[in-house]
C-alpha cells in the first residue's frame, strides 16, 4: 500500500502527504529538518509515482532548455522559448517562395508548404494554411491587453491567437482571419522560428522575390 521516497528525492522539498496513523499530515520532506521527521517519509506508490515523474520531467525540461540555447541564436532562442518576435522585414524567409517545406526550428516537425505561402505585405513569412492541424496548437493570446479588463470586454479583437508547435510547444507566431480566400486564414510566422528544406530537385536561391 505504501511506498518509500528515495532520500535523493528530498532535495525537490515538495509537500507530502505524510500517512502516520491513520491520520493525514501535511509536511515539507526536509533533509535539514531531521528532528521533526523521521528519515524516511511513507506515501502512497501512486503518489510517490507521480511525485518522482514530475521531478524527472521538471529535469528534462530543464536540460533541454539549456541544450536549445547552445543549439539555437539567440534570436531564435527568445522567438521560440520566450514568445518574442523578431523585427518586421527581417526574417530570412519573408521573401522565400521557392518549393520546400517549413520544418519547426527546435524539434524539426514539419508545419508549412512553401504551396501555400503568399506575400501579405505584414513583414512576416505568411501562410493560408497548415500542412495538418495536428501539427500546431493554437491558444487564446492576452498580452495585447494584459490585465485590463475594460479592453478585454471592449476591444476583444485585440485577443491574437498563438501558434506553437504541437511536438515541443515552440512559439512560432499568430494566426489572423484577415488572409486570402477561400480560407481567409493569415498564420504570421517567425522566420526564427522555423528551417526550410527544399523540395528536391529545387536548390534555388532561397532569398529570390
Amino acid at each position: 500500500m505504501f511506498g518509500r521516497v528515495c532520500s535523493s528525492l528530498v532535495s525537490c522539498r515538495p509537500v507530502l502527504r505524510v500517512l502516520q496513523g491513520g491520520s493525514r499530515h501535511l509536511r515539507h520532506c526536509n533533509a535539514a529538518a531531521t528532528t521533526s521527521l523521521p528519515s524516511v517519509c511513507f506515501i502512497s506508490r501512486s503518489a510517490a509515482s507521480d511525485f518522482t515523474s514530475r521531478c524527472f520531467a521538471s529535469t528534462s525540461r530543464m536540460a533541454d532548455k539549456e541544450e536549445l540555447r547552445k543549439r539555437l541564436t539567440p534570436l531564435q532562442y527568445t522567438v521560440t522559448q520566450e514568445k518574442g518576435t523578431e523585427r518586421p522585414f527581417t526574417g530570412c524567409f519573408n521573401k522565400t517562395y521557392d518549393k520546400g517545406t517549413y520544418v519547426c526550428i527546435c524539434c524539426e516537425q514539419p508545419l508549412f508548404s512553401s504551396d501555400t505561402k503568399y506575400d501579405s505585405g505584414c513583414g512576416w513569412p505568411a501562410f493560408n494554411e497548415v500542412l495538418d492541424k495536428g501539427k500546431i496548437k493554437l491558444t487564446p493570446d492576452t498580452s495585447g491587453v494584459g490585465a485590463n479588463l475594460l479592453l478585454l470586454i471592449t476591444q476583444p479583437g485585440r485577443i491574437r491567437t498563438e501558434v506553437t508547435c504541437s511536438k515541443c510547444d515552440a512559439h512560432l507566431g499568430h494566426v489572423f482571419d484577415d488572409g486570402p480566400p477561400p480560407k481567409r486564414k493569415r498564420f504570421c510566422i517567425n522566420s526564427a522560428s522555423m528551417n526550410f528544406i527544399p523540395a528536391a530537385g529545387d536548390e534555388g536561391d532561397a532569398n529570390k522575390s
